[in-house]
This record gives C-alpha cells, sequence and structure tokens, in this order.
C-alpha cells in the first residue's frame, strides 16, 4: 500500500545464472482483472529495458541491468489507477528450476473525492426524504457522517436513519423543523471532503388533513346519538313519573259517593244504630217532593 504522489518500489528477487538468453518481464493488470490478462509494461533482453503503456513515463528499473538477483521496479507519482497487481517473471534458459514468477498486489491509499450530495430537496409535512452521499474516490473506503447546518436543537433519533457506509440518510415524518442545509463529511484516515444540499418542508401533509376530517365527524356522530340517547331516556322517565303521580280510575277514600250529602252523613254519624238510604236529590225531585225513607234496623 503507498500514498497518492508518492513513490513505490516493487520489489523483485531471483536467483538464477544469468546469461545472453537471460529475459526479466513485468505486467500489470488492474484492479477486477484477472492477473493472467495483465499487460506488458516492462521488458528486458540483450541489456536493453523497454517500458509501455500509461506508465511508461513513470517505471524504471531499481537496478539497470537487473542481471545480479534483482529485478526490482520504481513507479513515481503513484495515483488511483495504479491500483491492481504486478507480476513479475524471469525466464533464463536453460534454467527452469522453480516457478519464475510472482505476483504483487499493490493498494493506493488516498482521500476521500470530493462527495455529490443528491436527494429530496422540497416536501410536505408528514413526509419522509431520503438524501444520498457519495464519493468516487477513496483508499481506504470513507465514512459518511451527516449533520443539520445551523439547527438550534438536534432531530429526533427516531426519525433519521444513517448508514455510514454508504452515505444514506434517510428522514421519516418531516416536520417544518426538518427544514434546512444538510451536510455530508466523507472522511478516511488520509483526508476528508464534504458537500451539502437543502430540504424545504412546507404545508401540511394532505394525509394528516383527511384523518382528521374523519376524526372529526365521527366525534359530531358520536355525540349527535349521545343527545337522542340523552333525550329518550329523559322523555321515558318523565312520562313514568307523571303515570306514578295521577291515575284517573283511582278513588280517593275521602270523596264523597255520588248522591250522598255531607247532611245524611251528618245524620248518620250522631245515629249508629240506624242506617238511612236515601234517594238522591236529583231523583226524588223529578218523581215526588217527599223523601222516602226506608229504616233499617240493625
Amino acid at each position: 500500500m503507498q500514498e497518492q504522489g508518492s513513490s513505490v518500489k516493487l520489489p523483485c528477487h531471483y536467483k538464477t545464472s544469468v546469461n545472453k538468453n537471460f529475459i526479466l518481464e513485468w505486467r500489470f493488470a488492474p484492479i477486477s482483472t484477472a492477473p493472467e490478462m495483465g499487460k506488458q509494461i516492462l521488458y528486458f533482453t540483450n541489456n536493453m529495458t523497454y517500458t509501455l503503456g500509461s506508465q511508461a513515463s513513470r517505471l524504471s528499473l531499481v537496478q539497470n541491468p537487473p542481471t545480479m538477483g534483482d529485478a526490482t521496479i520504481r513507479l513515481d507519482n503513484v495515483r488511483p489507477s495504479d491500483a491492481g497487481t504486478y507480476i513479475c517473471e524471469v525466464n533464463s534458459p536453460p534454467d527452469f528450476y522453480g516457478s519464475g514468477s510472482g505476483l504483487i498486489h499493490f493498494t493506493v491509499l488516498m482521500p476521500p473525492s470530493t462527495p455529490v450530495c443528491k436527494g429530496t430537496e422540497y416536501a410536505s409535512v408528514g413526509a419522509d426524504a431520503t438524501l444520498t452521499c457519495k464519493s468516487a474516490e477513496g483508499v481506504p473506503s470513507p465514512v459518511y457522517a451527516w449533520s443539520h447546518i445551523g439547527s438550534k436543537t438536534p432531530l429526533p433519533l427516531a426519525n433519521m436513519v444513517q448508514d455510514e457506509k454508504t452515505g444514506t440518510l434517510m428522514l421519516t415524518n418531516l416536520s417544518l423543523a426538518f427544514s434546512g442545509t444538510y451536510q455530508c463529511v466523507a472522511s478516511n484516515e488520509f483526508g476528508h471532503a464534504s458537500c451539502q444540499v437543502t430540504i424545504n418542508v412546507t404545508g401540511t401533509a394532505k394525509a394528516g388533513v383527511i384523518v382528521g376530517a374523519v376524526i372529526g365527524v365521527l366525534l359530531a356522530f358520536f355525540l349527535f346519538a349521545v343527545i337522542i340517547v340523552y333525550l329518550l331516556q329523559y322523555r321515558k322517565r318523565d312520562k313514568k313519573d307523571s303515570q306514578s303521580t295521577y291515575n284517573g280510575n283511582e278513588i280517593s277514600e275521602d270523596a264523597t259517593a255520588p248522591g250522598i250529602t255531607e247532611t245524611s252523613l251528618q245524620r248518620r254519624e250522631s245515629d249508629p244504630g240506624t242506617h238511612f238510604l236515601e234517594r238522591p236529590s236529583s231523583q226524588a225531585e223529578s218523581t215526588s217532593t217527599t223523601k222516602s225513607r226506608l229504616n233499617i234496623v240493625v
């Protein structure tokens, strides 16, 4: 591993009796390319060194000629594109002992490149928003951290889901407090870089308005039903009370029977041994002016 912009030596040592048939070859296979598909970048034969490809001007032999057991190469001004597999192969007939080749996996360490911030810029209250942050370069892989710039109060953690590896930030159930500028910082041990994106939260959520209206209607129906039930119960109780207070079929114990005058009652009370059956005055007047009495002795 080597930091970007520096120089690196890629070692290759061998043991053999060098003769005029000695050949040294270096090949390079970029990341995600199989080593056997590597392309030739340096070639030595007949005391002549040849460099090829995009690395030619930055590539050289540490020991030239490489005939003393050292075939190490030097690569200057290391770039991210230099990361990959380097293959050193020595061929010195008639010596065919050993494999004659070796592999070096080379990694270029570098700070994150300036990330790109994307995501929801306009949203309504109650909606969700997703923000993304990604650096094209950075070795080792950078980690991402989001922050709400200028916010006096921290956002509720229950409404935030952040992935440090992918750089994704999910905000749920937005309120007006979520409006503002969000900053993403990508960093590793070699440096950091940042980007920003702004979210505007406006209005009210349509779903919230609908739910509120439905709840209001249900409450109104409930209150109306309660009032109706109360009135029915009140009328029923009032009618029952009225019936218990007065009944037209009842006869009062103190009432005077029809046709019996107070005078006859007084006479009957004064003479307990005698009871008179007296015809009502209205009937007597129609038949005779003289009252008929029947003495009943008890």
